[in-house]
Formats: C-alpha cells, structure tokens, sequence
C-alpha cells in the first residue's frame, strides 16, 4: 500500500532538489569562465556579467525586504568580501583557467572547505577537529593527483600556472568565508549578497570602461551574448535564489554534502560543452574531493 509523502516529506525533497540544481549551475560557472575569457577581455566580461546580476538582485532584494540599510561598521567587511570573494576570485579564475583544463579547474575550485578551514584556523584561531584534518588532507590528495605528468591531456600550455592561478581563486572565495563571519554585518543573506555583487561591479568598472572604448563589440556572436547572460543570471542569480530557498529547510551539514555537485558539474560540461577528454586521474582527484566535503559536512554536526 503506497502512503502519501507529508508536507515535510515533500519540503525535504524540494530542498534537496533546490541545493544540487544551485551546485550544477554554480559548478557551470567554470565552463563559462572559459567559453566567455575566450571571447572577452577580462575586466569588461565580468563587468557586463555582473551589470544584469547586479540589476536583478537588486529587484529582488526591493520586492522581498524593502531597502537595504547597510550598517556604518559594515561596509568594511563587505568591500573586502566583494574584493576578495568575487573580484580576486574571477580574475585568478580567469586568469587561471585557459592555462589548465576546465574539468580540473572545477575539481580545484571545490578546495574551498578546506581553505577555509584553514583561514578560520589561522585568523580566527577556529579549532580543527580531527574530520577537518582529514578533510583537508584529502583535499590535497585530490589536487596532488592533477598535477601527475598526463593527468589532463586537454590542459593549456602551462597547466601548473594554471592551477596556482584557480587555487589563488579558492583562497578568494575561501576569504569571503572567514569574512562573512567576521562581518557581523546585521544584513539577510539575500541582502548581503546584493550589495557584495554591487559593490564588485564598482570595482570592475575602472578597468572594464578603457577596455570596452577599445573593444570591437561586433566580433561577439549570438552564443557569446547568451553564455554571458547565463553566467549573470542562471549560473549567479537562480544558482543563488535556489540555494537559500533550500537550505533554509535542512541541517547545515545536510547543505554542506550538496556542493560536491559543483566539481561534478564543472567536469561533466568540461566534457559535454567542451569535449574535454577525461582521465582516470581526474575520477580519482574528484573522488577524493568529494570525500573530503563529506568530512566536512559531518564536522558541522
């Protein structure tokens, strides 16, 4: 006899569903740094990648919360979240990620946990238990693992380069982290993100306005315009928009277990979109970071 599933049942299940499409979308992002970077110059990509995201939060935030009101000792904190979690992040990514390949970009990028673990462990002199050690040493396995001659036959030129470069960017997202708990800033997740990506896009600006007076905007085509447009609002907004609408209904080691989708995104569209070959070191270099965002996740309970 079949039951009917209870309205938690069914909350637990959208959660679910809402957390890994936000991770598949998020782990997207690699791709269209490498789909974009080759058809933009940096500062001008990200800043017209930001303008609609910008446009829409903003909208967003206006139709749920009303006006932000940002704090006085908040703008600190928040200006280096949007320098070091956005602005540093995509210029090493986009640096980064034409000198290696973007299957192994992806995997690096989920070395974010352990970063963290670590920043949170220097700056704020955060206790690392035994499961964060060894979240961290798998975490270093997998990324040992990528640096095997061999290991990425569709790297660039000089994939070493290229990994510092994408690793320089888990080190910017992993400062957002540390950040954000050192903010304090009395703002809704929703809100906070709003005026970080603002505020990213007026640092964008300086260096995206010469480049755009001297950049041949016929040379971009139809599919540049609509990766563009998905990398603003499908790959930032929803990727956004979904996660919070579901990790609001479950724990935070529950969440935590759903971003080892964005190396698994990152590498399935390398080889879709991209036509990457991968390798058995790429499987065994994102076993072991999945692994490692399990360990993490059961540090939080």
């Amino acid at each position: 006899m079949l039951f009917a599933a209870t309205p938690d049942a069914r909350r637990s299940v959208h959660a679910r569903l809402h957390l890994a499409l936000a991770m598949l979308l998020a782990g997207s992002s690699v791709v269209m740094t490498k789909i974009v970077g080759a058809s933009l110059p940096l500062f001008l990509a990200n800043a017209l990648i930001l303008l609609p995201a910008s446009v829409v939060l903003i909208g967003l935030t206006w139709w749920r919360e009303g006006p932000v009101r940002v704090p006085p000792d908040a703008w600190r904190p928040l200006i280096l979240q949007a320098l070091c979690g956005i602005v540093l992040f995509r210029i090493f990514l986009f640096y980064g990620i034409p000198l290696t390949s973007a299957a192994s970009a992806g995997i690096l990028t989920s070395a974010v946990p352990a970063v963290t673990a670590l920043l949170a462990w220097l700056l704020l002199r955060e206790r690392l238990g035994a499961r964060d050690i060894i979240g961290v040493a798998l975490t270093a396995l997998g990324i040992l693992v990528l640096t095997v001659p061999g290991a990425s036959p569709d790297a660039g030129a000089r994939p070493l380069l290229g990994g510092l470069f994408v690793l320089g960017a888990v080190f910017g997202e992993a400062s957002w982290n540390v950040l954000s708990r050192l903010s304090g800033a009395r703002l809704s997740p929703l809100a906070a993100t709003t005026v970080v990506t603002t505020l990213a896009l007026l640092l964008f600006l300086p260096l995206a306005v010469p480049e755009a007076l001297h950049f041949d905007f016929s040379s971009l085509t139809l599919g540049d315009g609509v990766a563009l447009l998905y990398y603003a609002l499908g790959a930032t907004v929803l990727a956004y928009v979904l996660w919070f609408a579901g990790v609001r209904y479950l724990s935070a080691s529950t969440a935590a277990v759903y971003t080892g989708w964005l190396p698994v995104s990152a590498v399935a569209l390398s080889a879709l979109a991209l036509h990457e070959r991968l390798t058995l070191w790429h499987a065994l270099g994102l076993a072991c970071v999945l692994c490692a965002t399990v360990v993490f996740a059961r540090s939080e309970e």
